[in-house]
């Protein structure tokens, strides 16, 4: 588990199968309007469960849990990535606040900001990378505004929703994130 100010990140635990169910129900909800909606997702998902409990070295899903009331809200993932460098992978993240009602209250972005930390505490990697679609604009502030960088696009990669999207490839090094700042004692 690992705490923020206002929530938790923990491991899914079978009660909370039923909410992951209703979010899976919904194309907007469990990975929300900018990925591709499959019905294949929520059994693949519950069989990774059932093998790993969706935690392990290479990869990991975590639910966001409020507090002090403990309503599951959403998620955040990482998979580390053998791209460039097989030998050297790096995470990548994903994120989503499939509850409407917990939606621009910044429960994303302190949850966004935790697996961060969490990721560079525990892995000896020098960057951490996610992707977006172009027109994901709330993730990419969301990404921005904890100092992921813009680092290029796949043109026309993902097919979502009948058309080819280009999809957004943003990065944060080690040095460039607050807590590394100060403990250097820089701004």
């Amino acid at each position: 588990m690992i705490k923020g100010d206002r929530i938790i990140l923990r491991p899914i635990q079978d009660k909370d199968w039923p909410t992951i169910e209703e979010w899976g129900s919904d194309k907007n909800a469990l990975w929300g309007p900018f990925q591709r909606f499959q019905l294949d997702h929520l059994p693949l998902l519950r069989q990774a469960f059932q093998q790993t409990g969706l935690l392990k070295r290479e990869s990991g899903f975590l639910l966001i849990e409020t507090l002090p009331d403990h309503e599951v809200i959403g998620f955040v993932r990482y998979s580390l990535i053998p791209f460039p460098d097989a030998d050297m992978p790096y995470p990548e993240i994903g994120f989503g606040i499939p509850r409407i009602d917990a939606q621009g209250k910044g429960y994303a972005r302190e949850a966004v900001g935790l697996l961060i930390d969490y990721l560079f505490a525990g892995y000896p990697v020098e960057r951490i990378g996610a992707f977006t679609d172009k027109e994901n604009i709330p993730a990419q502030r969301l990404m921005q505004s904890l100092g992921f960088q813009q680092e290029g696009t796949l043109r026309r990669s993902m097919f979502r929703d009948g058309q080819w999207r280009d999809v957004l490839i943003f990065g944060i090094l080690r040095t460039e994130t607050n807590k590394e700042q100060n403990k250097d004692g820089k701004p």
